[in-house]
């Protein structure tokens, strides 16, 4: 993710400086070199400060500012009081703005900080201004700590724009604080909404990843929804998907062959294969595990689709495979009553994932049911596989109680993925 631009940080240094911080009044001399009295906020200085002062102002109206830098080093050289160093620093921070000298502004911005004549109004815009130039000088140099410290300064000087939580987003997750760094980024997310506008999805790809490394996966889940919420795109939600996988496979809770099966079986259903080696892979693995049906499904799909070229070796010696399995197979229904008389559930579950396989959804949920009540078997697998059949029979509220009794990683990461799928709008 970018952090902030030095064209928005300059852009944002100029407003708050420009439109925010007034321009410091000198106090006026009579005809006996005596000071005014009428504006007691007027700065009193000295005549040879006053007389330097002269060119340099000259120059920043006029954004001349190859002759400026001479007549603030001229205009330093006489400022004795707080009031002619508050003004030399004043007039300086104009020139630093204008050359867009973030370097320079690290060194005046806490004279006026620190200055007794900088009005109680302004202080603050010098603050944010301040810490949020070092801030992310800290960022951009990997000085996370110090990042972090600057830039929640700047915050609460009143810097409020998405670009800090950004920052700060960036900061936590390289300090390894991701429920820091995730709700910086949804900070950034509502501010952004606030004004009517989208946020970025790479903003939401930022912080799926590490939503799911706090191991929440209801909140993971969440993220999910409102990435798809503002992005319905195929491309987006295999996206997701996948990057789920691939965490699992990180975290150390890689997917089985049976789960990534599973993951496979999602990606179809949502119509979000992307090619071949989706196709050919899936079609392998279901037919080396025992359910041809499946693999004969999958690559028709795929040709039908004109995802899978015609005359494929592999793809051919696949299907002819399957089918051969498929027939030998023959009916599945002697299966169910061998699983009514077993002593335990496990040849349902293994009955039901056979007519899963098949696309008998209906049969495979009361395969399922069976399994679950004789019980000795592996429930998680199983509350999976019925919920996968009854989303595919349109029984969603069913399907999402059955994702929910899903409890162990990292089956549940798939429940979780399969709970999106269920309210998942339209993609393009």
């Amino acid at each position: 993710m970018k952090v902030v631009s030095k064209l928005a940080l300059t852009a944002m240094l100029a407003l708050g400086s420009t439109a925010l911080v007034s321009t410091p009044a000198l106090a006026q001399k009579d005809k006996k070199g005596a000071a005014a009295k009428e504006d007691p906020n007027a700065l009193k200085v000295g005549d040879a400060f006053r007389k330097a002062a002269q060119p340099a102002m000259d120059a920043v109206q006029a954004k001349n500012w190859a002759a400026a830098a001479p007549a603030l080093d001229a205009l330093d050289q006489v400022a004795q009081n707080d009031d002619e160093k508050y003004y030399a620093a004043y007039l300086r921070t104009r020139v630093q703005i204008g050359q867009n000298d973030m370097a320079g502004l690290t060194k005046t911005l806490p004279i006026l900080i620190a200055s007794p004549r900088t009005p109680a109004n302004e202080l603050p815009i010098y603050k944010r201004q301040y810490y949020t130039i070092v801030g992310n000088q800290a960022l951009n140099e990997k000085k996370y700590p110090e990042a972090i410290d600057n830039l929640t300064k700047a915050r609460e000087a009143g810097n409020n724009d998405f670009d800090i939580s950004i920052a700060l987003a960036n900061a936590y997750a390289a300090t390894g604080k991701p429920n820091e760094s995730v709700a910086e980024v949804d900070r950034a997310i509502q501010a952004v909404k606030a004004t009517g506008q989208k946020p970025p999805v790479a903003w939401y790809q930022f912080a799926i990843p590490r939503v799911y490394a706090t191991g929440n996966r209801a909140a993971t889940a969440e993220w999910m929804k409102k990435m798809i919420a503002d992005y319905p795109t195929k491309q987006n939600w295999r996206w997701g998907v996948l990057v789920m996988r691939g965490s699992a496979d990180q975290s150390g809770g890689r997917l089985t062959s049976a789960q990534r099966i599973d993951l496979y079986r999602l990606l179809r259903t949502t119509k979000v294969l992307a090619d071949q080696n989706d196709y050919l892979d899936y079609a392998e693995s279901v037919n080396a595990v025992g359910l041809p049906w499946e693999a004969v499904a999958v690559i028709d799909e795929g040709r039908a689709a004109g995802k899978l070229p015609a005359g494929n070796a592999e793809i051919t010696r696949v299907y002819t495979s399957a089918q051969t399995k498929s027939k030998s197979e023959g009916s599945l229904t002697p299966l169910i009553k061998q699983s009514q008389a077993a002593a335990n559930g496990k040849m349902a579950a293994q009955t039901g994932d056979a007519f899963l396989a098949s696309g008998d959804y209906a049969k495979a949920v009361e395969l399922y049911d069976m399994a679950l009540q004789k019980g000795g078997v592996a429930t998680d697998d199983v509350n999976l596989h019925r919920g996968i059949a009854l989303y595919n029979l349109g029984r969603k509220d069913e399907a999402r109680t059955g994702f929910g009794q899903v409890k162990a990683a990292p089956a549940v990461d798939l429940a979780a993925l399969w709970m999106v799928a269920l309210d998942l709008p339209a993609l393009s």
